[in-house]
């Protein structure tokens, strides 16, 4: 890691040597429209807390077991929990399976339906509205690149899935 904080990413700036066990990106989507999806604060730390599991393209599977005891509730809580996620139309849930015995080990959580939620709420923003429609690059049928102007000083360039 250099020594000069000048070449030092700012987020390592920021958090230090505590980056070596890992990060969560969480998007500013996701805490700009809490409110307007109906996410209460235990919703968004556990959403967090299952992207923290997050490592590749697949859903993510931890134990309820294993979320309990990190969060430090029981087990029933995050069954709650997560149950309200799916009655809010953010979160579907797959049982995971061992192939061997054949007895359900976890819980597949897929977190595409609060994609979609989130993609709809900034399609609505002014955020979205105030951009130069000459700027949209279009890629297929099932998405495409949207410039906008980001909340900060740079502009970015968003990718804009269409889910079915």
């Amino acid at each position: 890691m250099p020594t000069n904080k000048q070449d030092k990413t700012r987020i390592v700036q920021i958090w230090g040597d505590i980056l070596d066990e890992g990060f969560t990106s969480v998007p500013n989507l996701l805490l700009r429209y809490r409110s307007s999806l109906g996410i209460k604060p235990k919703h968004l730390t556990l959403i967090i807390d299952i992207m923290s599991f997050k490592w590749d393209r697949y859903s993510p599977f931890p134990s309820y077991s294993t979320l309990a005891k990190r969060a430090g509730i029981e087990e029933r809580s995050i069954k709650r929990i997560t149950q309200d996620l799916v009655e809010l139309h953010l979160l579907t849930k797959e049982p995971r399976f061992n192939e061997e015995t054949g007895a359900q080990i976890t819980t597949i959580f897929d977190f595409r339906p609060l994609v979609k939620k989130l993609t709809e709420e900034m399609l609505k923003s002014d955020l979205y509205q105030d951009t130069d429609k000459e700027n949209d690059v279009n890629l297929n049928n099932e998405g495409y690149d949207r410039n906008i102007t980001g909340g900060g000083d740079y502009n970015v360039t968003q990718r804009i899935l269409i889910y079915k």
